[in-house]
């Protein structure tokens, strides 16, 4: 009973707790930056509880083996590369509105609630079509497998939980966020509103790659969820779908949506006789595979 409860509170719970401080935050005129960072310690802490209490597959757990590769691949990409990717953006957009555009200023006039909803859709779009493209692959094309190259670094692990949630290129994630600031500050959303989309972003890309149990609900429908993230890392081709990354409203306009009853079986990259990946313990070979797409290509 107590784990049939947990598993169906423990995403809305999770999402009921961000939400009040980042309300508080904004209402008190919290520091922005210091607020994230506090929420970022939270939800893994969050996380790390709950995939103790109510783990989705204890295969999954963290293995001390790949520890050094976790921590690295945080420092480089999260940590260092999602700043990085912040900063090109607000210089480009600053560049573009003060020679050739004026901010977009109506936001201001609408209900939070809306414009954060919206803000979220169009941050999503762009982020959605190279996640997109990234999973093409094709082997005849430079471009085609050196997007894939650089994104297969994310599904080469093979267990998800809170710490493979970093496992992605530096590269991947510069991208990502490029994609996804630059839109939401060209069109002139408030800073709060920044900062709730931003905020987002984290709750759920940690929670959605949780080694958790979580209840098929319409939250799946809403936001990405354990449930249907799980699915994008199978090594089924036909259940590798779901390409957004915080809401699955682009997957369900394009038909890239996929749910079913259940759990995912195996997740990880289907290898075949002309795919060789990096070793999941050697984060410099993860880091230079796409760089090697030269000698690997269109043979």
């Amino acid at each position: 009973m107590t784990q049939k409860i947990s598993r169906s509170l423990v995403l809305p719970l999770l999402l009921i707790l961000t939400g009040i401080f980042s309300y508080l935050t904004i209402r008190h005129n919290w520091n922005f930056e210091i607020a994230s960072y506090s929420i970022f310690v939270l939800v893994s802490i969050y996380i790390l509880i709950f995939e103790r209490i109510i783990p989705l597959k204890q295969e999954w757990k963290p293995q001390n083996d790949t520890i050094w590769v976790d921590i690295k691949h945080f420092v480089f990409s999260v940590a260092i590369m999602d700043s990085f990717g912040k900063t090109v953006g607000l210089t480009v957009v600053f560049y573009l509105q003060e020679r050739y555009f004026d901010p977009f200023k109506a936001w201001e006039e609408l209900p939070l609630v809306f414009v954060y909803i919206i803000a979220n859709v169009i941050g999503e779009f762009l982020p959605y079509l190279y996640h997109l493209i990234s999973h093409k692959g094709k082997e005849n094309s430079y471009v085609s497998l050196f997007l894939w190259r650089i994104h297969a670094i994310h599904h080469l692990p093979t267990s998800l939980n809170l710490f493979k949630t970093n496992w992605i290129h530096p590269i991947n994630m510069f991208l990502n966020t490029i994609l996804k600031i630059t839109p939401i500050l060209f069109l002139g959303f408030t800073k709060e509103v920044v900062f709730l989309v931003g905020v987002t972003h984290v709750v759920v890309a940690y929670i959605s790659h949780a080694n958790i149990i979580t209840k098929r609900t319409l939250l799946d429908y809403l936001i990405v969820t354990p449930q249907i993230h799980h699915f994008h890392h199978s090594i089924k081709m036909a259940e590798a779908k779901n390409f957004g990354n915080t809401i699955p409203f682009w997957d369900l306009i394009f038909g890239t949506y996929y749910n079913r009853k259940g759990t995912v079986d195996k997740v990880g990259v289907v290898t075949t006789i002309n795919s060789t990946y990096p070793s999941h313990k050697k984060y410099r070979e993860q880091l230079l595979f796409p760089l090697r797409t030269i000698t690997g290509c269109c043979k």
